[in-house]
């Protein structure tokens, strides 16, 4: 009994010894990386094992030349793109590429050589094909290498899809504009057709815009403009726009229309068939606002579209006229004359103008609204756009911009 636990003890010694033999061979020295310590347990999954034969260990190194994101600037909807990405070993060992995937089947890479020798270099090719639902563009192409401090490459081109013509700015928000004041607008449009075009003509949506405005086309060249992003432009114009005053108080949300032709269909004489005619729009927001304005009130507002009376449900046989309150400022303010201009609906809703109260500093002019009492019943509460009744504030003497007055009525239904 006793001799076969002394054996079973001289087996366990041995054993013993032959692991922290293994272990050395295996573990002890420097790791490929170099000498290694540490104060806390480390698992052998965390360190390189030692190098068989000795010698340091050599690695590949990856290196993009010029960037591993290529910015291509404007395209045009379904337009092909394309970008050589040039990879570069700067190791010690051969790296290996292999093209894995990319975001999109409109996304190529094709790659010239699967194993580039250290200090030698090579192509990786980008294609693509420019959606048109989407404005800002981007793809990558991702690559797996055998460089040990990154296992994937992943190389992005980014842009811009916009139509054949573009401005910018393509929205003016001149803010609140003096109806007495003259407004300037500036922009520069640019076409990416392969055909050459030639402006027609300018408008704006509201006719009284465009009738107070002068507008003024100059072909430039893109590279002028110093915006890179508009860089593949193939024509660039200068587009001026000075509107005169006068304009109508209330908020501005009106389109700009710019018409244009090919240049080939234009004769010596100028003409053109009406039928190649092209258009391209921009948004033109803001308010215009004046020596005259109504006093908020319960009754009335003053919101995004412009002032707003409520009258609410009216019995035209009993009920008495509703008031609301206008107000005249600045220095020709004693010799602005107001007037009821045009009233819709028209023989339903009536306005007339108080005697005008003279302050310090400002006039002050009743407005009495009610409806006619032989009108049919009717109802405009402002459900939609056009579900509300019309006034229209004019002046004599200095030229003072009309004010417009939106009302919301409906009449009795007893």
């Amino acid at each position: 009994m006793i001799k076969a636990i002394g054996l079973v003890g001289a087996a366990a010694v041995i054993g013993m010894g032959l692991g922290w033999l293994t272990y050395q061979s295996r573990y002890s020295g420097p790791t490929e990386f170099g000498p290694f310590a540490s104060q806390a347990p480390v698992s052998a999954a965390e360190v390189s094992l030692k190098k068989q034969g000795g010698g340091p260990r050599t690695y590949p190194k990856l290196e993009v030349v010029n960037g591993e994101e290529y910015q291509f600037g404007v395209m045009e909807p379904g337009g092909e793109g394309k970008h050589i990405f040039v990879v570069r070993n700067v190791g010690a060992a051969p790296l290996e590429l292999t093209v894995v995937g990319s975001t999109c089947k409109c996304t190529v890479g094709t790659l010239k050589d699967s194993q580039v020798a250290p200090g030698e270099q090579t192509e990786i090719v980008m294609t693509w094909v420019a959606k048109s639902d989407i404005e800002e563009f981007g793809q990558s192409a991702t690559l797996r290498t055998n460089d040990p401090t990154r296992d994937e490459l992943s190389l992005r081109i980014t842009g811009r899809v916009i139509s054949t013509m573009t401005m910018n700015p393509r929205t003016f928000a001149i803010g609140d504009v003096e109806s007495s004041e003259s407004i300037r607008l500036d922009s520069i449009v640019y076409s990416f057709s392969k055909t050459p075009i030639k402006p027609i003509s300018q408008v704006f949506s509201d006719l009284d815009m465009t009738g107070r405005s002068k507008f003024t086309v100059e072909e430039i060249s893109p590279e002028s403009t110093g915006d890179a992003q508009f860089a593949t432009a193939t024509q660039a114009f200068k587009l001026g726009i000075e509107i005169a005053p006068g304009l109508r108080q209330g908020p501005i949300r009106e389109n700009l229309t710019f018409e244009f032709v090919p240049a080939s269909a234009v004769n010596e004489a100028g003409s053109f068939d009406p039928d190649l005619i092209s258009r391209f729009t921009a948004e033109v927001t803001g308010k215009v606002v004046g020596a005259i304005t109504l006093v908020e009130s319960q009754r009335v507002y003053n919101g995004s579209e412009g002032y707003v009376f409520t009258m609410g449900e009216f019995d035209p046989k009993s009920d008495k006229p509703l008031r609301a309150n206008i107000l005249i400022r600045g220095p020709q303010r004693d010799s602005i004359k107001l007037t009821v201009g045009e009233v819709e609906p028209a023989g339903v809703l009536k306005a007339e103008l108080g005697e005008p109260v003279g302050r310090n500093t400002t006039v002050l002019v009743p407005l009495l609204l009610w409806i006619d009492p032989a009108a049919k019943p009717i109802e405009l509460m402002g459900r939609g756009n056009d579900d509300f009744g019309t006034v229209w504030i004019q002046s004599e003497g200095p030229e003072i911009s009309p004010l417009r007055l939106r009302v919301r009525f409906a009449t009795s239904k007893k």
